[in-house]
């Protein structure tokens, strides 16, 4: 490497560091995590987002109403999340064990909150 390339790589370099920063690990809540990655299809409540032919299509877009959120099996939303079905991508690539587990919980309180306002007079 010649002199003038490695001043340029060095002149480079604070440019750099923007791009690099965007790809640092973001510590980011429950409901921030479920906002960036799952709400473009789940929505914001978790009502399924799109038409009504959308959720006969596919009807767990309304996570209040699928078995597993309902019955509150972490096991299952966990698996759910990381390895994807049917149209729903995996996200195991995209999201460490943390992430996840902020998801499932958030999921999950989606759920009862659900149920506790039904049984709420």
């Amino acid at each position: 490497m010649n002199l003038r390339t490695a001043l340029s790589f060095a002149a480079a370099l604070p440019l750099l560091g923007p791009l690099w920063a965007g790809c640092a690990h973001k510590d980011l809540a429950g409901p921030e995590v479920y906002s960036t990655y799952c709400a473009r299809c789940h929505g914001e409540s978790g009502k399924g987002k799109g038409d009504a032919d959308s959720l006969i299509l596919y009807p767990h877009l309304n996570l209040l109403t699928s078995p597993m959120v309902r019955g509150g099996d972490r096991a299952a939303v966990r698996r759910r999340i990381r390895e994807g079905n049917g149209p729903m991508p995996g996200f195991a690539r995209r999201l460490d064990a943390l992430e996840v587990e902020r998801i499932v919980d958030f999921t999950l309180q989606l759920g009862r909150d659900t149920k506790t306002a039904k049984e709420s007079p």
